[in-house]
C-alpha cells in the first residue's frame, strides 16, 4: 500500500544507526519503516549499520544490500555482545569509530541530510559534527536521553567526568540538530530544559506498531497458543527487550504469589539483560507457572501477541521522560487489556486513562496486582475483548502505523521548507 500520494523535492538522505533490518529490535524496526517510506517517496536514502545481529553477534549480515530502495552499507565492529558492561562499550566504541571514519570521507554533494539516533552513545554526536563541518542538515530521532538513562541504569555515577562529559555533548546535539523528533511530551521537557529553549524546532511523534497484520482468529486456536501448549490459561505477556529500564520485579514477585494457582501462566518473549532476573526468580522458586521464549520473528509478532490475555508494559521509576516502553502501541493495536507497572505520571498513564478497564500497579506493588489480576481471571471473556476493543480503537486513531509514519516523514522533509 503507497503511503503517500505526492511526492516531495528529492532529498538525499543518510540515517546512522547500530541496528537496521534484519535485526528485529526496536530501533531496527522503526528505521527500517521511516527509510522506506522516505524512499517511497522518490528520495535517496541509505544508512549506515552493524553487520551484526544485536541478540546473536556471531550472526553477521551482508556487507552491502539494497533492500526496498534503501541501501544498507554495514560496518564490521567488534562483537563481544551484551556479557558485561566492558564487552557492550567495546562495541559501542569500535561502531562510533568505524561510522566517523565512514563519515570523514562523505561527499558532500551526495548527502543533503542526516538522520541520527540515540544508540550508541555519541553516535550522533560524532555525525552532527561531520554534518555541520560539510554543511550537511542533521535531523536527531531521539528514543532516549543520555547520560540520564545510563544514570539511573547505573552505568555511570552522576556528576562523574563521564556524566559530565555525556552532558555537554548531549545539550551540543539538542542545540544545533536542525529539528529534534522525540517520543512524547516528558521528552520533549527535559531537552528544553536542558537546553534552556534554545533548539524550538521539536516534533513530539510517537512510534507505531511494528505490525501490519492482526490476529482476528478464535482464542482457543491462535496457533502460538496451541504450538506453546498455554491451554486455557490467562496468559500475562510481556514481550520484547528485557531492559533494567522496564523492571519486572513486581511482575515476578506476583508470579510467585499466584505460583499455585493454575489460572495464569506468565509468559516472557525475548532477551536483554533483565531476562537474566527472570530466569533467577523461575529457578529459585520453581516457577511453572514462567516461560520464557526467544524472540518472534516479525512477521509472526502479530500471532505471538495475539495469544495472550493481557500484555505486559514497565517503566522505571526514574524513566519518565529519559525513556519510552512502545510496546504499548503494538498491545494496543492488536486489540490487547493492558497491564501498566510503573510511575503514575507518564505517558504511558495518558494513554490508559482515556481508556477503561486497563490494570496499573506501582512498583511493589504486588499483593495489590494479584488482587487485579485474580478480577480479571473472573471477569468474562466478553468483558476482557471489550477493553481489548477499546484500546485497538484507540490506536487505529492515534496510533495507526501510516499515519505515524507520514508524520515522520512530513518532518523530516519539513526541514528544506
Amino acid at each position: 500500500m503507497k503511503l503517500v500520494d505526492e511526492q516531495q523535492d528529492h532529498i538525499k538522505i543518510l540515517a546512522v544507526s547500530q541496528f537496521y533490518y534484519p535485526d528485529t529490535v526496536s530501533v531496527s524496526q522503526h528505521l527500517t519503516d521511516l527509510l522506506e517510506a522516505l524512499a517511497e517517496r522518490g528520495h535517496e536514502v541509505s544508512v549506515y549499520s552493524s553487520i551484526r545481529d544485536y541478540e546473536n553477534p556471531g550472526n553477521v549480515f551482508s556487507n552491502n544490500e539494497i533492500v526496498n530502495n534503501v541501501r544498507i552499507q554495514r560496518i564490521n565492529n567488534t562483537g563481544f555482545g551484551k556479557k558485561n558492561k566492558i564487552s557492550r562499550l567495546s562495541d559501542f566504541i569500535s561502531f562510533n569509530f568505524l561510522v566517523f571514519m565512514r563519515l570523514l570521507f562523505v561527499n558532500r554533494n551526495k548527502v543533503d541530510l542526516i538522520i541520527g539516533m540515540t544508540n550508541p552513545p555519541l553516535l550522533s554526536y560524532i555525525a552532527l559534527k561531520i554534518a555541520r563541518f560539510k554543511n550537511i542538515k542533521f535531523v536527531y530521532w531521539t528514543m532516549d536521553l543520555q547520560p540520564e538513562l545510563a544514570i539511573v541504569a547505573n552505568y555511570i555515577k552522576p556528576g562523574t567526568r563521564t556524566a559530565v562529559s555525556l552532558q555537554k555533548r548531549g545539550d551540543f546535539i539538542f542545540k544545533l540538530s536542525d529539528k529534534i523528533i522525540t517520543l512524547d511530551a516528558f521528552m520533549k521537557r527535559h531537552i528544553l530544559k536542558r537546553t534552556k529553549g534554545v533548539n524550538n524546532e521539536i516534533d513530539i511523534i510517537p512510534v507505531w506498531p511494528v505490525m501490519n497484520k492482526v490476529y482476528s482468529g478464535d482464542r482457543a486456536n491462535n496457533p502460538f497458543r496451541l504450538k506453546n501448549n498455554f491451554k486455557d490459561k490467562i496468559v500475562i505477556m510481556y514481550s520484547g527487550n528485557h531492559s533494567v529500564m522496564h523492571p519486572l520485579t513486581t511482575l515476578l514477585e506476583a508470579a510467585v504469589i499466584l505460583s499455585n494457582d493454575d489460572r495464569f501462566l506468565f509468559v516472557h518473549i525475548g532477551g536483554g539483560i533483565g531476562l537474566k532476573e527472570v530466569q533467577e526468580y523461575k529457578e529459585k522458586y520453581s516457577l511453572h507457572n514462567v516461560v520464557t521464549l526467544p524472540f518472534q520473528p516479525r512477521e509472526n509478532i502479530h500471532v505471538s501477541l495475539g495469544s495472550a490475555d493481557i500484555q505486559v508494559v514497565s517503566l522505571g521509576k526514574r524513566c519518565v521522560g529519559f525513556t519510552h516502553p512502545n510496546k504499548i502501541y503494538g498491545s494496543m493495536f492488536i486489540g490487547k487489556p493492558i497491564l501498566y507497572i510503573g510511575p503514575e505520571n507518564s505517558h504511558i498513564s495518558e494513554i490508559l486513562d482515556k481508556c477503561e478497564g486497563n490494570i496499573s500497579v506501582n512498583h511493589g506493588d504486588s499483593d495489590l496486582l494479584v488482587e487485579y489480576l485474580d478480577r480479571f481471571a473472573k471477569s468474562s471473556i466478553e468483558k476482557r475483548q471489550l477493553i481489548g476493543d477499546s484500546n485497538q480503537n484507540f490506536a487505529k486513531n492515534y496510533f495507526h502505523p501510516t499515519k505515524l509514519i507520514n508524520k515522520m516523514a512530513d518532518s523530516i522533509e519539513n526541514v528544506f521548507r
